[in-house]
């Protein structure tokens, strides 16, 4: 195998791929890149086993073929060449020269046959949706996903295409953040999956502009057409819990405030927070919130913010962090407070299809 790729071409599609090997440890083609050479261009593929991602990138190609080198060795050593033109050649062995100008690499590769193969696409259903909307809409949940490895459904976020929407929900027992986009597909492509962490992980890094996003799922897996980027991910199997079950109804107190104003008192009020145990109490007045928090030995916070709200005086106590992560997800001048008392969940809310459900924490 032989071809001709400019470097920078040959940067930016290792950058698109090498997130996704597996750790050390594991075998070591699992931990190579797949380069297939032909037609004017090379295909790169990269696995774990649970996730894959492939992507293409013009070039001269002089011989077709096709090897897997290690991926990281290989980004690392295209980096540190000339830009301009650069030239991989592959002998029978699998040893591949890097080379541009005077400056040549070596490196040991292993053969195609060893790769896994991707999955095949079967029985699917495709939907499509803008790339900007689908990170904006994992931008807005995927926080509240949990990162317990023994609640391994609730690790994911659910994606469910029912009437004539798309909705994302991410919980992780204590919080659950859900946003809801409109989208067309047939009656018969109805159905909820759930992505695993990685996965989404991996596409806030990859989405971007406008273009169109390509979502065809299958059974127990999905592939996201990205232009010239294909991420293939396995998905979670269990049953994700019934989100509509902890979405509150009714409340009876609403409030309004300015969203970079609450984030800026919480900000401060964190300072004496030092990890989750400690709580920020919320105390909601006529046309005031206080936030207060302190740290036993070492001191206090207190700031004030106004509000539209004219009912009864209610206390409340939360992780600062829980409260500010939904909030800088969303791009809203004034977010909405839904609130009973003190020992009931709070819902935030803004002008888009979202909500926020945090539980508060109890007092000492």
């Amino acid at each position: 195998m032989k071809f001709t790729i400019l470097r920078a071409q040959f940067i930016e599609g290792l950058k698109a791929v090498q997130n996704i090997v597996a750790g050390k440890g594991t075998l070591p083609i699992l931990q190579n890149v797949l380069i297939e050479a032909n037609k004017g261009e090379i295909v790169m593929t990269t696995t774990d086993i649970d996730i894959s991602i492939r992507t293409k990138c013009e070039c001269e190609v002089s011989e077709a073929g096709a090897t897997t080198l290690p991926v990281k060795f290989l980004f690392s050593s295209v980096t540190k060449l000339a830009d301009g033109p650069v030239c991989v050649e592959v002998d029978s062995r699998e040893n591949a020269v890097i080379s541009a100008g005077k400056a040549k690499f070596r490196l040991v590769g292993l053969p195609k046959e060893e790769f896994p193969p991707l999955p095949k696409e079967e029985d699917a259903y495709a939907y499509s949706i803008s790339q900007d909307t689908l990170r904006e809409m994992f931008r807005k949940t995927a926080y509240a996903a949990s990162h317990d490895d023994t609640r391994r459904t609730l690790k994911g976020v659910l994606m469910s295409f029912r009437d004539s929407k798309i909705t994302m929900v991410a919980t992780d027992g204590r919080r659950l953040a859900l946003v809801e986009k409109e989208l067309e597909f047939s009656k018969s492509a109805e159905r909820d999956i759930v992505l695993p962490a990685k996965a989404v992980q991996e596409l806030q890094r990859s989405l971007s502009g406008d273009s169109e996003a390509s979502m065809v799922v299958q059974k127990s897996q999905i592939c996201f057409k990205l232009g010239n980027l294909f991420i293939y991910s396995k998905l979670i199997d269990d049953v994700y819990p019934d989100y509509r079950k902890v979405i509150p109804s009714g409340y009876p107190e609403q409030i309004e405030i300015d969203r970079q104003l609450l984030i800026d008192a919480l900000d401060r009020a964190s300072v004496m927070t030092m990890d989750e145990a400690h709580s920020t109490k919320l105390i909601f007045s006529s046309g005031k919130l206080k936030v207060t928090s302190a740290a036993t030995n070492i001191g206090e916070a207190s700031d004030e913010v106004p509000i539209k709200y004219a009912g009864s005086e209610i206390e409340i106590m939360f992780n600062p962090s829980y409260v500010m992560e939904p909030l800088k997800a969303i791009d809203d001048d004034e977010v909405t407070i839904n609130i009973k008392n003190g020992s009931s969940p709070a819902v935030i809310k803004c002008s888009i299809p979202f909500l926020y459900v945090l539980m508060p924490l109890r007092g000492n």
